[in-house]
């Protein structure tokens, strides 16, 4: 090469030198670091740019507060706007390139705000009877029609300022709750805030753990006012001292409640479980086209009765022992017939060893109709707990109720209600005929809804707190210790699992899915987890968003369903497929050996084939010797759809010296014999 050759070439290496970066200038930005929503709307819009040195096809992912990441783009240098920042919530966005996309080459954030916001100096006051105390409130909007109104326990609504931003001194804070609520416009156009005080006691109490085994120890501690605790048979016996030993043999809750002036002011639980596998079961919806709380209606219970009796035994062959069931209000189309039915059912539940979780879901509380009267607030809060009330009355001379779910899903923003949901929390906290011992919370998205409604719950103790698991198992992890931190004396709970299966392959993911979910729930030592939900959604044309979130089809049992009951049954394979046939009609069996605990065992089968079935059970000692059979009533079965052998016929009260059964399906004149699940229970 020449001289001047290489002078070319030199020079243009350092020209490149000196124009070129040191890496390549990957970049993501949005056009706003924070977006303040507009009034009325839960959700902002912002615009996302990248760039990318060579042109490269990268991705962009989404990650949200609480909520699992997923992919938004995949494209070449560009802009798009995201439209759904949400209050409260940061969004980030996630510029990925190289090889699979697996190279971070940058990040960017934005986060929503509200339009307005109501903040106190504090939201928890102590009070002697008749004592008021002061609370400084702030409001700060960028409206200038803006609002504050108050209500405090059953009192409607009053105005009590207005302007775009401000503070007050309130002095008159007495015992009970307060909220105050901050809205745009003076004709109450959109709620953008709410703020919930509470003011009691001061009372305190507490176990040192939430839940616990039965025969470990426990102690109970608290202050100001009488201490009793609940005994089994109702009674109360005082404690004093400060703190106490309390025994946990005997029920599976431990209640302690502390007095003042005859009245109940605060009260500690703890849950206590039999085994160490603690509860189980599912969401209950029966096989019917009035799924939900209609078929409680006395024009439809009889003739599903006999089907929720038989749903029941198959939950409780599985070894579940809990079913939760949701009510509505726009569905309570005759409440005291639905109630006094419900108790009906709470019965069929309770001979069968399964308990009940009550539900209610007040979707009422996000339809604007009841803001027509700007008093209606604590008008609509005493509607809905008398609503409740009216199932609850029923339903605790059962003693079937685990406890009362007080608001499905609590969402700290819904619609455009923001933190209205905690506000009602609260206000019908006292309000409800629930007892103390059994109030409960369920929420969807832990990591932003569980810290709005612990503060407006503060100085209100609430004993079931429940997570529902539809997001990844990472999500479900930190859902579950959040909601811990954030409610340390109450039992965090997933009272909800499912993955729709539409196809073979899709069972196949969810039977993963529940596996994995259970394994999850195991290693955090969650006390009760519950599966959505039974069946696959029967009506036509089915709901799309439920059509096949059972574990149950219309012809079989799904892959699972037997990874619950191998979880939760006795019979540790139970969904592994037992078939028998033969050429002629004639005797056929499938059988399963499994040991069991004292109690009442409940066996049960789904299957299909022909001729008649019955179970035959017999109980065998340590040494295999058989000390006892019970052979249930013949049952016909068909070649299609999905047969039962009813555990009532075959419970049966094992022996003292039984330590393990062996659990025979018998078909007789039978030339095809097909199980499912073969599945057992002991309450």
């Amino acid at each position: 090469m020449s001289l001047w050759g290489r002078s070319f070439l030199l020079t243009v290496a350092l020209v490149a030198t000196l124009v070129a970066p040191a890496h390549a200038s990957n970049s993501i930005s949005v056009s706003a670091a924070e977006v303040t929503l507009p009034p009325g709307q839960n959700s902002a819009s912002v615009n996302v740019s990248w760039h990318t040195d060579g042109n490269q096809v990268v991705q962009i992912w989404i990650r949200e507060t609480g909520k699992a990441a997923k992919l938004w783009q995949q494209t070449y240098d560009g802009s798009a706007t995201w439209p759904y920042l949400y209050a409260g919530t940061t969004t980030t966005f996630e510029l990925r390139g190289g090889p699979s996309f697996a190279t971070l080459l940058g990040t960017a954030s934005s986060t929503g705000k509200l339009p307005g916001k109501l903040s106190a100096s504090r939201t928890h006051l102590a009070l002697a009877p008749g004592a008021t105390g002061t609370v400084d409130l702030t409001w700060t909007t960028s409206l200038s029609n803006a609002q504050v109104w108050v209500s405090h326990d059953e009192s409607p609504q009053k105005l009590y300022a207005q302007g775009p931003s401000g503070t007050g001194r309130i002095t008159w804070i007495s015992r009970g709750t307060t909220v105050f609520t901050l809205w745009s416009g003076t004709a109450q156009e959109h709620l953008l805030d709410a703020l919930v005080v509470t003011a009691d006691s001061g009372a305190t109490a507490s176990f040192d753990q939430s839940v616990v085994n039965a025969g470990d120890p426990v102690t109970v501690r608290w202050t100001g006012g009488e201490a009793r605790l609940v005994n089994d048979d109702g009674t109360e016996t005082v404690l004093s001292g400060g703190s106490a030993a309390i025994g946990t043999r005997g029920a599976d809750r431990k209640v302690v409640r502390v007095y003042e002036g005859g009245q109940v002011v605060t009260h500690a639980g703890v849950t206590i479980l039999r085994d160490g596998r603690g509860w189980s079961g599912f969401n209950y919806l029966p096989e019917h086209d009035s799924r939900y709380q209609e078929y409680l209606g006395d024009a439809v219970w009889p003739q599903v009765r006999d089907q929720v009796a038989r749903d029941f035994d198959v939950i409780a062959s599985t070894g579940g022992t809990v079913a939760r069931i949701l009510l509505w209000p726009e569905k309570s189309t005759d409440a005291p017939a639905q109630a006094r039915n419900l108790a009906d059912l709470a019965g069929i539940a309770k001979r069968r060893g399964v308990r009940l979780v009550i539900a209610f879901a007040n979707s009422w509380l996000t339809n604007p109709n009841w803001q027509s009267d700007r008093t209606k607030w604590a008008e609509f809060a005493v509607t809905s707990a008398n609503w409740m009330n009216t199932y609850i009355n029923a339903l605790e001379p059962t003693g079937a109720v685990l406890y009362y779910d007080l608001q499905n899903e609590t969402s700290g923003v819904r619609g455009n209600q923001p933190n209205l949901q905690s506000a009602y929390v609260a206000m019908v906290y006292d309000r409800t005929a629930a007892p103390r011992g059994k109030r409960g919370v369920s929420v969807m998205h832990a990591a932003t809804d569980g810290p709005d409604l612990a503060e407006a719950l503060v100085g209100k103790q609430m004993d079931f707190v429940d997570v529902h698991g539809y997001s990844t198992l990472d999500l479900l992890d930190g859902a579950v210790r959040g909601l811990r931190q954030r409610f340390p004396a109450g039992t965090v709970v997933v009272g909800e699992i499912g993955k729709s299966a539409t196809d073979q392959q899709a069972e196949r993911a969810q039977a993963d899915y529940t596996r994995q979910t259970l394994q999850t729930t195991a290693d955090l030592r969650v006390p009760l987890t519950l599966a959505w939900e039974l069946y696959d959604d029967p009506r036509t044309p089915p709901h799309p968003n439920s059509i096949a979130m059972g574990y149950l089809a219309k012809e079989r049992a799904k892959p699972a369903f037997g990874v619950l009951c191998s979880r939760w049954s006795l019979v540790p394979d139970c969904g592994t497929l037992r078939e028998a046939s033969a050429p002629q009609p004639s005797t056929l069996e499938v059988s399963a050996n499994f040991p069991v605990r004292p109690g009442v065992l409940t066996p049960n089968a789904v299957l299909r084939g022909n001729g008649t079935v019955r179970l035959v059970v017999t109980e065998l000692d340590s040494a295999g010797r058989e000390l006892a059979t019970t052979l249930t009533e013949p049952v016909a079965v068909g070649a299609a759809g999905l047969d039962y052998l009813r555990h009532q016929g075959a419970d049966v009260r094992l022996g003292n010296g039984t330590t393990s059964v062996r659990v025979v399906v018998r078909a007789e004149g039978a030339t095809r014999l097909q199980v499912d699940a073969l599945t057992a229970g002991v309450r």
